[in-house]
């Protein structure tokens, strides 16, 4: 062995060597032996299984599929990765009947469906390609025979097939060798059956509350189940069964445990700026993830924490570590609003797929009415009208898409589509006024007719297509507000991020982290949750107040600041207990209330909501009252739900009110319109004696000159 040789070897050698010593560091603060928490391990079953839908599917035949999708993010064991699909269909099925299955555009497997067996549990194994990372898609195709014979129509009601809620898919995935701060949050979302936990100090500031509070909630919302996302003190953690978030300053937890998750991570905590930092926490029960969120005092947590509560910035996190000590400017919003914020990807409708699923969101807060749909559309060849498909007696069927805004249906006819550029159309679709309504909620799904052909003896194999872009988009005209701000409006004006709202605390009455995360939930819009200051109501200052939204919890009796300004308030009081009897409400029957008004302490145009409730038991945050205000459609300023949950407001009284209102400023302006009338009549009146007084005289000076 020559010395060049020799030299190449050892420099391999030292290089190996390095490379495995700081790999190691990498890993010393990211891998943590914790025998301190009790971990729960998850049954093999139930791991790394997620649901693919929250909702019963429905498919209608003769053919039509649907497709899910799903995205590998780390290397994959090869073993136990399976799509498993629950099905039932219709007991009209004959043969050939069946349900195909494809994995990223390949065939993988067909199942006959009869009547002797109503139900399916199909289990499909991942393997090879299908593994690898990145985005990948599953189409189920349902091909639905009923009838036997010639021009046999198969497009009826009794030719259907279901996907159930319990299909899912499992990954097995690895331990990432390189462990990222870019899987949060989907890291940190419920699963099925596996909880997250965010885990706050005893001693929580109320910076450090909110933050937790919008933490859940931003996960919440992301989520498949209802109840997967917990809040828990430090000192009521027990048994962790799922990955959790750590969220406080050093010195705000006093717990060995979260003292040793602290040290043993070697969590850096710098003078200026929010830390980030992912650990798998293990031990003899099991093993899971974790974030610990911190920073040197609650203020840096509190002007920070909106990073890890919008889309937009969370998708930025890289690392196994990261301190972000900029914070980002608050985004105005724009007055348009593509469907990729729907979360709709680009749409391709054939005679297989022809309806999308239902998506929801939110228009502009500070939006004039009267908006807009431009839509980016391709269509096939064969949709295109021709001379001879005129003159024949097979005329194709005309092909329709409906846009669904809000239920309301705006319909495009597809083969009339005009110019257009480089084979993609451009339509513009008004929305009348009313279509959305004041709570500014947008339901959007689209479905496409005449794509299938309709006479069953017409046997072709046309492919018929309409495609829609992801960049087609809402417009809004800018203007001062679309709605005035009531019930109705709720969330906004208060989770409008380019203004600041207090939550305002209760003294003397105990609020839970799960409300504060059920009312930051009630918040969210797009994705996104505001970050909203908490405040003490012993320690409100009105002054500070006059700049912000407010939201109280509680109603007068707990809060001594809206008793100093009583007169100011839209509910009247007895005795610090506001009634409701002018507003036709029973007061037994009342159990929550709320009610929206301007700010007493502002003499700008900001709002103040109010929650609270009635009785010995009483629930100031209610779950189920605050989505009822959610979905109001109707303007109001006060409501209420009773014991038995039913909910009322002043509607009628309130649009009685502003239609009185209009009327005395309409005969106001008609009384000054009349007066204004006859000052210029006396004033044209006067105007002629004066001119014919003049030339009276002018003429009674020329005849004495002549």
């Amino acid at each position: 062995m020559n010395k060049r040789t020799i030299k190449l070897l050892l420099l391999t050698i030292c290089l190996l060597g390095s490379t495995m010593f700081l790999g190691r560091i990498a890993k010393a603060g990211y891998e943590i032996q914790l025998d301190e928490l009790s971990i729960a391990s998850t049954e093999e079953s139930r791991k790394n299984r997620q649901v693919l839908t929250n909702m019963p599917i429905e498919l209608y035949g003769p053919v039509e599929e649907k497709t899910f999708f799903y995205e590998v993010r780390s290397d994959i064991a090869p073993a136990g990765n399976e799509i498993v699909l629950h099905l039932k269909h219709s007991e009209l099925l004959i043969e050939p009947s069946a349900v195909t299955i494809s994995i990223d555009e390949e065939n993988v497997r067909s199942i006959p469906l009869n009547s002797e067996t109503l139900t399916n549990r199909i289990v499909i194994p991942l393997t090879g390609d299908a593994l690898a990372k990145g985005f990948h898609s599953v189409k189920v195709t349902f091909n639905g025979v009923i009838k036997e014979g010639v021009c046999v129509d198969q497009e009826t009601p009794g030719n259907w097939l279901t996907i159930g809620i319990d299909s899912s898919l499992r990954l097995n995935e690895q331990t990432s060798e390189s462990p990222s701060l870019s899987e949060y949050p989907a890291l940190f979302t419920e699963q099925e059956g596996q909880q997250v936990t965010i885990v706050l100090p005893d001693n929580a500031s109320l910076q450090t509350r909110g933050a937790g509070a919008a933490i859940g909630a931003y996960l919440k919302g992301k989520s498949v189940g209802a109840n997967g996302i917990k809040i828990l003190r430090e000192s009521k953690i027990g048994t962790i069964t799922g990955n959790f978030i750590v969220i406080g300053t050093p010195s705000e937890f006093t717990s060995q445990t979260m003292k040793s998750l602290f040290a043993k991570g070697e969590v850096e905590v710098q003078k200026e700026g929010l830390s980030l930092s992912r650990h798998r926490v293990a031990n003899k029960g099991g093993t899971v993830e974790s974030l610990i969120i911190t920073a040197q005092s609650p203020d840096q947590i509190g002007s920070r924490i909106s990073i890890l509560l919008q889309d937009r910035y969370s998708k930025q996190l890289v690392g196994q570590k990261m301190t972000i000590t900029s914070i980002p400017e608050n985004v105005s919003e724009s007055g348009t609003i593509t469907l990729k914020k729907f979360g709709i990807g680009n749409l391709t409708f054939d005679q297989s797929t022809s309806k999308s699923d239902t998506y929801f969101g939110y228009a502009p807060p500070r939006m004039d009415a009267n908006p807009a749909m431009e839509l980016r559309l391709r269509r096939s060849d064969t949709l295109k009208y021709t001379s001879q498909e005129i003159e024949s007696s097979l005329v194709g069927e005309a092909v329709e898409m409906v846009i669904y805004v809000n239920d309301v249906p705006y319909p495009i006819d597809v083969r009339s589509l005009g110019e257009e550029d480089n084979g993609i159309y451009s339509v513009h679709v008004p929305i009348q006024e009313g279509t959305i309504k004041a709570n500014r909620l947008i339901s959007l799904r689209f479905e496409v007719n005449g794509l299938k052909r309709k006479n069953p003896c017409l046997s072709n194999n046309e492919n018929r297509w309409v495609y829609l872009s992801e960049d087609s988009y809402f417009t809004f005209q800018e203007g001062e507000s679309m709605n005035e701000e009531t019930l109705a409006s709720y969330p906004y004006p208060f989770s409008d991020p380019s203004e600041q709202t207090q939550i305002v605390l209760p003294a003397g009455k105990k609020v839970g982290d799960d409300e504060l995360m059920t009312l930051f939930g009630s918040l969210t819009a797009f994705g996104g949750v505001p970050a909203i200051e908490l405040v003490d109501g012993g320690r409100f200052d009105g002054k500070k107040a006059s700049h912000n939204h407010l939201i109280f919890i509680g109603g007068p009796s707990f809060h001594p600041s809206l008793r100093e300004v009583e007169k100011d308030l839209l509910v009247g009081m007895e005795e610090e207990i506001p009634t409701f009897e002018s507003f036709g409400f029973l007061q037994e029957a009342v159990k929550q209330y709320s009610w929206m008004q301007g700010n007493p302490w502002s003499d700008k145009k900001y709002a103040m909501i109010i929650f609270s409730g009635v009785g010995e038991n009483m629930s100031l945050v209610d779950g189920h009252f605050l989505e009822s205000l959610s979905n109001l459609e109707e303007p109001s300023t006060v409501a209420i739900q009773t014991k038995e949950q039913h909910l009322y407001t002043n509607a009628i009284q309130f649009q009685e009110v502003k239609d009185a209102v209009k009327s005395v400023k309409a005969e106001e302006n008609v009384d000054v319109l009349t007066k204004w009338w006859l000052i210029g009549f006396a004033s044209i009146l006067l105007l002629a004696v004066v001119v014919y007084v003049i030339m009276k005289r002018k003429a009674r000076k020329n005849n004495l000159e002549l």
